[in-house]
């Protein structure tokens, strides 16, 4: 589906590329493209959109390299909803959205169709008719979903489509997101800084900071790869001596009156209990702790930790 080796994109006068060194695969699904400000991840979407020429190794989308005429073989097969909208406030939702059916390539009779189609689908054919100046926040960004949408693209990239949604549009809005895959089958590519929002509906991650990959993989499996952490709970607190002994075992993230949060050096369960028999210590409690999203990405933006890909 999207496919990257070694990428680089570098705009003009800049003094880092955007983008380096980028090696990536991603399959069929919900993908969730994560990181801060400035990593990277508006760049990324251009470049898959075919806007964007790579300045060294290579990069395809679809089957088509990406390249100077990316953009214009790839306009038909993809759909893009952007972060901000420049909807024609004095025009109705469905002539703007059978305008941006043609200009994706199908014929007026078919794009009107679609626009029919897609509107209902968003949830807004009873207000397909009226100007969209007085659509709420809510309306206008499924109004850009349905634009996205109205030419049945294979690739669809949605860019913050939650921004400004209240919990009940955000959850309508992902509601959507989840709909557009399952029953259109297209794969979602969503650019989002709402960690609760891509947890809710990706299957695949994609992490990025200042332009290099930190993490790539399906969301149980970049779990995996992350949770090495446990709780222990000793019978007594440990002594200063046993406790001067506990990294043996991992880095200790935290100590609390007999409960001690472990990174483990290896998943070897047995060995703190082999460890506490050593020591004199009773260990009563060995939990995993199953990381949460956030944790997951804070864990992979920090500066020690090497880029991640769990993929299967």
């Amino acid at each position: 589906m999207i496919r990257f080796d070694h990428l680089e994109v570098r705009y003009p006068g800049a003094p880092r590329p955007a983008l380096r060194d980028l090696t990536l695969d991603l399959q069929a699904g919900v993908v969730g493209l994560l990181g801060p400000n400035g990593a990277g991840k508006s760049t990324l979407l251009k470049a898959l959109l075919g806007l964007l020429t790579p300045s060294s190794g290579r990069g395809e989308v679809l089957g088509v390299a990406l390249g100077t005429e990316a953009a214009a073989r790839l306009r038909a097969r993809i759909g893009y909803m952007p972060e901000y909208d420049a909807l024609i406030e004095d025009t109705s939702a469905y002539h703007q959205v059978a305008f941006w059916g043609e200009l994706s390539g199908l014929s007026s009779e078919n794009a009107r169709d679609r626009a029919h189609e897609v509107l209902y689908f968003v949830g807004l054919d009873e207000a397909r008719y009226r100007p969209v100046s007085g659509y709420s926040t809510g309306m206008r960004q499924r109004v850009k979903l349905a634009q996205a949408i109205v030419h049945s693209p294979e690739l669809l990239f949605l860019d913050e489509p939650t921004n400004g949604l209240d919990p009940e549009g955000r959850q309508r809005m992902l509601d959507l997101v989840l709909r557009v895959r399952r029953e259109l089958g297209a794969t979602v590519i969503l650019a989002s800084h709402l960690l609760t929002d891509v947890e809710r509906v990706a299957d695949q991650l994609v992490i990025l900071d200042k332009g290099e990959l930190k993490a790539a993989g399906t969301v149980e499996n970049l779990r995996k790869l992350l949770a090495h952490r446990y709780e222990l709970r000793f019978l007594e607190p440990l002594t200063p001596e046993q406790e001067i002994a506990l990294p043996e075992l991992g880095i200790v993230l935290e100590a609390r009156q007999g409960r001690y949060d472990l990174e483990l050096a290896e998943l070897d369960l047995s060995r703190p209990f082999t460890w506490a028999v050593q020591r004199g210590a009773t260990l009563v409690q060995l939990t995993p702790r199953h990381d949460r999203l956030d944790e997951v990405l804070i864990r992979a933006l920090q500066p020690a930790t090497p880029a991640m890909t769990g993929a299967n």
